[in-house]
This record gives C-alpha cells, structure tokens and sequence, in this order.
C-alpha cells in the first residue's frame, strides 16, 4: 500500500481552510501537512516540507498568485478548485503552472484521487477538456523545443500519445497492460529526452508534433 499523499491546502478563508483540513483528514490515502491563507506561507511551507501537493480553493482565480505558488513550490502539484472547466478560465492557470483542476460536483473520493494524481506527477482534468486545452495551448508559444537529445523509443511514444490523450498513469497502464510504476518509468526517460520538466509540458510537445496513441507521428497543421 503507498504510504499517503501529503498535501499543503491553500485557501484565502481561514475557516473554509479548517473545513477542508477536517474533510480530507478522514481520507486515509491523504494527510494535511498544513492549511494557510498567505502565499509566502504556502510557498515556503511546500519547499521546505518537500510537501508534492498544494490544494488551492480562491475565491478568485489570480494568474499571478498561481505564478507565486509555482515559484515557490517548483516540484509541487498544484490542485485548483473551479467553478467550471471554462477553457477561458482553465488555460491562464495552466500556462501560470497549475496541473490540475476539480469543479464543485466533484465528490470527495474523486477529489482524493485528483490529489494523489497531482501528488504523481499528473495532469488532472476531464479528458475532453484536457484535449481541447492542450490543443489550445500548442496554439501558444510555450512548446518545448523540438529537439530531442536521444529518440523516443516505440514504447515511450506510445505512452506519450495517451499522455496527450488526458489519460492518468492508471489509464495508460491498462491500456498497454503493464504496471503503473512502467509507466512512471517510461515517463520519466520521455521527460529527459525531450527536456520537460512537467506532464503538461510534455503533452504540449505530443500535441504540436503529432504523437498519437499509438506512437506514430502525423503532420503538423
């Protein structure tokens, strides 16, 4: 069993913040490091505990509060809580360094499993949402460099075209039908290869050359 998921949440209501604290206390898959209110506090609070998750509940979406929290918590996931999965509202908090998104229908399991999934690593949004905002994105000019230092193996461009599909670590393993911790691997040969450092990143890169679930590469429009 993995050891549970330590997650900082940031919220700029104190007693909303105890409220969560009291709520995701109960998950057994998770524990509360802390729970605070200013930035400096999260950022610094993140670093210094190696704390993978931050949980943000704002009452309003600030880009650059977001911009904040991403330099001080560099490795972190940064979880948001939306009132919608708007591409208008989603795209400036990913550009800004968010990994992922929950709306106020979710329920409280699949919120533990979007914070462990950002906890790992992993883009967190409705696939068909996450589809449309990478492609969005690629539209941009934040696409990683297309040289890669070595080429992707079969396997890795494989799982790198499901990446871009939206699909968690989980998906992707039972798609190719290996383990989960495979896929870790693999992504991590993709990340240094292609010299990202995020899922996000990575995905942008397969959307703009074309990866497709299986491995092969289309033409760029």
């Amino acid at each position: 069993m993995r050891p549970a998921t330590r997650l900082l949440i940031f919220t700029t209501s104190p007693l909303r913040g105890e409220a969560w604290r009291a709520l995701l206390t109960r998950q057994p898959t998770l524990e509360v490091a802390d729970v605070v209110s200013v930035i400096p506090g999260a950022a610094d609070a993140s670093s210094a505990s190696d704390i993978p998750v931050v949980f943000v509940d704002m009452t309003l979406l600030d880009v650059d509060r977001v911009r904040q929290l991403r330099r001080g918590s560099p490795h972190a996931g940064l979880l948001f809580l939306v009132s919608s999965y708007e591409l208008a509202q989603i795209l400036p908090l990913l550009q800004a360094g968010a990994t992922g998104f929950v709306d106020h229908n979710t329920d409280v399991a699949d919120l533990a499993r979007a914070i462990i999934a950002v906890g790992r690593g992993e883009l967190v949004l409705p696939p068909r949402i996450a589809a449309r905002a990478l492609a969005a994105l690629t539209r941009g000019d934040a696409t990683p460099s297309a040289d890669l230092v070595e080429p992707l193996t079969q396997r890795e461009r494989e799982v790198l075209g499901l990446l871009a599909q939206g699909l968690t670590n989980k998906d992707i393993a039972q798609e190719l039908f290996v383990s989960v911790r495979t896929v870790e691997a693999h992504l991590r040969n993709v990340y240094g290869k292609l010299g990202v450092r995020s899922r996000t990143e990575a995905a942008l890169w397969a959307v703009e050359h074309g990866i497709s679930a299986g491995g092969e590469e289309g033409e760029n429009r």
